[in-house]
């Protein structure tokens, strides 16, 4: 039985990926080898569950629209700076946060959790932090003149509607993931 590598996901509109390419060009230096996510594939990660058959696709999706039916739409807004995972002496995930919306997030991820946990899906075994990765990090020659550069970015507070979650497919290929949506979940209108 063929498995499909999932994850559920807040999709940005087209202004906010728009807007995170121009940063990842802002960022693209000399000396650097950074993987920057497609702008196609720029979105919020609520939970990765890795590769599912078609029986737990269907699970999935009963339980995110159990879980949509409960929640308002919600406005996302970006906050003003950018930041490193795991820390700046090792830099491997660049990210711009989330600056309003992040309550309404966590409730969403928490449900979410909850929820697949108790159907057997395995928890996170960090916290829900609400960023957008925008690259990946392979190689930088001047660490700390890329870091006062990326500290520099005031990042313009872009905001979107939330008014749906996506359970979204992720086919590797050597040019990188391609990331189509396998089903939508409305959020209840406001």
């Amino acid at each position: 039985m063929e498995k499909v590598r999932s994850f559920v996901a807040v999709n940005l509109n087209s202004d906010i990926k728009e807007y995170l390419t121009s940063l990842q060009a802002y960022l693209n230096i000399p000396e650097t080898k950074i993987k920057w996510v497609e702008k196609n594939n720029l979105h919020l990660t609520m939970k990765f569950l890795g590769y599912i058959s078609l029986e737990q696709k269907e699970l999935i999706e009963s339980i995110l629209k159990e879980i949509t039916n409960l929640y308002s739409a919600f406005i996302i807004k970006l906050s003003s700076n950018m930041g490193i995972f795991p820390t700046y002496k090792v830099p491997r995930i660049i990210w711009v946060g989330i600056k309003e919306g992040i309550s309404e997030l966590e409730e969403l991820y928490n449900s979410i959790e909850n929820n697949l946990s108790t159907k057997g899906f395995p928890r996170e075994d960090k916290d829900f932090y609400g960023h957008i990765t925008i690259g990946r990090v392979k190689f930088i020659e001047d660490k700390t003149n890329f870091i006062q550069i990326l500290k520099r970015i005031d990042v313009n507070n872009f905001t979107q509607k939330v008014d749906s979650i996506d359970l979204m497919k992720s086919k590797l290929t050597s040019n990188g993931p391609i990331y189509n949506v396998a089903a939508k979940f409305p959020l209840l209108k406001q």
